[in-house]
C-alpha cells in the first residue's frame, strides 16, 4: 500500500480557493480510478510547528503501484496538479511531496 503525502503553501487567500477547486476534482477520483483506497485533505495544523509555510495538504492512499500509475496519468489529476501549481507560492516550488510504502 502507499500514501501519497502532498502539502502545499498557497499564494494567498486566492490560492488556497483555487487549491480547494482542485481537491473538489481531486475527491472524485477514487470512484473513477481503481486501487484508490482514500483521499482527504485539509488545513495543516502543524501541532509541531516544523512546517506552517504549508498551510494546506491532502493525502491519497493506493493499493499499489499501479493504482498510483493509473492516478499520475488520469487527465483530472493533471488538470488538478496544473491548479495547484498555479495556486501555490513559486509554483511547483511551493509544493511537497512524498509517496510512503506503508
Amino acid at each position: 500500500m502507499l500514501k501519497h503525502i502532498v502539502l502545499l503553501e498557497p499564494a494567498g487567500p486566492v490560492g488556497l480557493e483555487e487549491i480547494k477547486a482542485a481537491m473538489d476534482i481531486l475527491a472524485t477520483l477514487p470512484g473513477k480510478i481503481d486501487g484508490i483506497l482514500d483521499f482527504h485533505h485539509g488545513e495543516n495544523l502543524d501541532f509541531e510547528d516544523k512546517s506552517g509555510r504549508y498551510s494546506y495538504g491532502f493525502v491519497v492512499t493506493f493499493a499499489d503501484k499501479a493504482a498510483n500509475d493509473a492516478y499520475v496519468a488520469d487527465p483530472d489529476h493533471q488538470r488538478a496538479g496544473g491548479m495547484l501549481v498555479a495556486a501555490c507560492h513559486n509554483g511547483y516550488d511551493g509544493i511537497f511531496v512524498a509517496d510512503l510504502e506503508v
